[in-house]
């Protein structure tokens, strides 16, 4: 299986526990991760909001995790893995509709992100790397946006895969595991970008 850099940085930063962040176009320290500007938390109602957020954060990370283990199981079916990307995808929206609240900046990006769903029966693998991967059918944004988008698109992702390789064959398998497992890294920089 051919690696790209890219995706052995990622699997290095979670290996190695690194304080930077990955993002599109390079990483996140601690530092730039502060200076985001976020909507301060002043009422009740808003850190309840965020608690429930940090909550489906983590449920997000175990069914991410699960899916992964589910792809070692010769006998999973295209429609169990889709089922259990869907499942992902409903969790991202949540963290989204957070998200877009915390980080003002990335509305309309994030909202632009939420009409595939709409589209997942018809777009093409092509299509939906060209436009929401790489962010072609999406308004420019900073880059602390980018995150939270791939809570949505990786699973996105994972939807199509199944829906063209229903017979799961090895290649789609890594695919899809590459997939979920980029997402994973980028759950700690939203925590760090929405809840804290």
């Amino acid at each position: 299986m051919n690696l790209s850099k890219s995706c052995l940085f990622i699997y290095a930063l979670i290996l190695t526990g690194s304080p930077h962040l990955c993002y599109a176009s390079g990483t996140m320290n601690e530092d730039e991760i502060k200076n985001v500007n976020r909507v301060e938390i002043s009422d009740e109602e808003a850190r309840q909001r965020l608690s429930i957020t940090a909550g489906l954060l983590a449920d997000y990370e175990i069914a991410a995790k699960k899916l992964i283990l589910n792809l070692n199981n010769d006998s999973v079916k295209a429609t169990d893995i889709s089922r259990q990307a869907k499942a992902l995808l409903g969790l991202s929206e949540n963290v989204i509709n957070s998200a877009q609240y915390r980080l003002p900046q990335c509305d309309e990006y994030l909202a632009k992100t939420l009409l595939l769903k709409d589209n997942l029966q018809d777009i093409s693998h092509a299509s939906l790397e060209k436009d929401y991967h790489h962010d072609g059918a999406l308004p420019e944004a900073p880059g602390e946006c980018y995150h939270t988008k791939d809570l949505f698109v990786h699973p996105a992702t994972v939807i199509i895969l199944t829906r063209d390789d229903p017979s799961l064959n090895e290649k789609t398998r890594a695919s899809i595991n590459l997939e979920i497992s980029e997402v994973l890294a980028h759950t700690e920089i939203v925590r760090q970008l929405v809840i804290y």
